[in-house]
Parts: structure tokens; C-alpha cells; sequence
């Protein structure tokens, strides 16, 4: 066990049972960046706020809430759906308000279901329960974009089951990757295949060489992987 991952106040046990159950399949590099964001982020993942994923660490609607709520600005409102002319479903529209200089301010995000429906069970079964998530994870982010930037919840990024590129791409070692929507998968699995220390500084120098095209969130979990493949290299595993 690396020294990042012992530095999170996990105990043995405590790490043990995360691996074997929210962070599932994660190499030690990912495991200590999953941690790492657990406490940067105040989130329980032993109450299932957050886990990890192949794709990303995932946040639930109620991890999203906890963090709003710890910052005292925060209060729910109200969700209602909109129907068609033959009674489907056609979108959520969630409200949150926020407290700003002493007043309540209302924050209402939609979300469309043709452009979030998802393929699991779950989006068949409650639709309604799906959409508003999605909704309500925008009004979130909208109304606590420093606490909640690059954080997804589930329902949002379950519409193909494929990762959603964009046009700029991260340049490590001269090859271009694309990234996924919501994700850096691609740097963060460079990271940790680097077999030495000389290909971990060779990829660091090109995604320094990038970070103009990068989020100050995405910088950071590159930052943590950086450091625990360094650690692994150098025998601290």
C-alpha cells in the first residue's frame, strides 16, 4: 500500500473495504486519487456519495447535496415534469435555491429526455426519477460551480455506455488523445503504465505542455496520479 494511500486517514481495513466495494477494480494509483478526492471533496464513500468507475469517479445526487448543504447557502425546491400532447415524457425541470448577500435566489436547470435517456434498467423502470437527477446535478453545479466543477452524477453519463469526445485534444509524448467528456481517462492511464521514472517525466512534460486545454480539476487529478506513480517507481509501494 502506497504512502498517498495510507496519507487519506484510511485505515487498512477501511481502504480493504472500499476496494471491495465502491472502487472496485481500481489500480493503487486510481484508489489513491479516488481517496484523494474523497477527502478534498468531504465525500462518504461508505455511504455511497461516491465510487469509482472504468470511466471516472462518479458522484450521487446526494453526494452533490452534501457538499451544497455544507456551504449553508443551500435549500431543495421543487421539481416538475413536462409532457407531450400524447402524455410521454419530455423533460424535468428542477429548482434549487441559493443564498446570496442574504437573499434566496431560485436556480432552475432542465433536462431533456431524448438527450439523456439511458440504456440500463433503471431508465425504463423510473424515468422520471432519472431525468430529474440529471437535472438537478446541472442546477448544482450551476449554483456551486467551485465546489461541485467535474463532478457527475451517475444518471448524467449513462446515455451510450461510450465515452463523448471533444475537438481539443491532450498531447502526451506527442500523441494526440482525445478526452472524454467528464473525464481524462486517457493521461490518467498513461500515468499509470509509466514503467520508469524517465517515461513519467517524459509524460508529464507533455501534459504541462497541454494544460492550457485543461480544467484547474482536471490538473489537479493528474497532479495526485503523478505523484503516486512516482511513489510506486521509487520502491514506496
Amino acid at each position: 500500500m502506497s504512502s498517498m494511500i495510507r496519507s487519506a486517514d484510511y485505515t487498512r481495513e477501511q481502504v480493504e473495504t472500499i476496494k471491495q466495494t465502491v472502487a472496485r477494480g481500481a489500480s493503487d494509483a486510481q484508489l489513491a486519487l479516488f481517496l484523494q478526492t474523497c477527502r478534498s471533496r468531504g465525500l462518504d464513500p461508505f455511504t455511497k456519495q461516491v465510487y469509482f468507475t472504468p470511466q471516472g469517479i462518479i458522484v450521487s445526487i446526494d453526494g452533490l447535496r452534501s457538499i451544497a448543504e455544507r456551504t449553508g447557502a443551500y435549500a431543495p425546491g421543487p421539481t416538475r415534469f413536462e409532457y407531450d400532447d400524447k402524455g410521454n415524457l419530455v423533460a424535468a425541470h428542477v429548482t434549487v435555491r441559493k443564498l446570496v448577500a442574504g437573499t434566496w435566489f431560485d436556480l432552475e436547470e432542465s433536462a431533456y429526455l431524448e438527450e439523456y435517456i439511458g440504456s440500463s434498467p433503471i431508465w425504463k423502470a423510473k424515468p422520471r426519477v432519472m431525468l430529474s437527477k440529471c437535472a438537478e446535478s446541472r442546477a448544482l453545479r450551476r449554483g456551486w460551480s467551485s465546489e461541485l466543477s467535474g463532478l457527475y452524477e451517475s444518471s448524467e453519463l449513462d446515455q451510450s455506455h461510450e465515452p463523448v469526445t471533444v475537438n481539443r485534444p491532450i498531447t502526451i509524448d506527442a500523441v494526440p488523445v482525445q478526452r472524454p467528456s467528464g473525464s481524462i481517462a486517457a493521461a490518467l492511464s498513461a500515468i499509470e503504465n509509466a514503467d520508469s521514472l524517465d517515461t513519467l517525466k517524459q509524460l508529464a512534460k507533455g501534459i504541462t505542455e497541454a494544460k492550457g486545454s485543461l480544467t484547474e480539476d482536471e490538473r489537479s487529478e493528474l497532479r495526485a496520479a503523478y505523484v503516486a506513480r512516482k511513489v510506486a517507481l521509487e520502491g514506496g509501494v
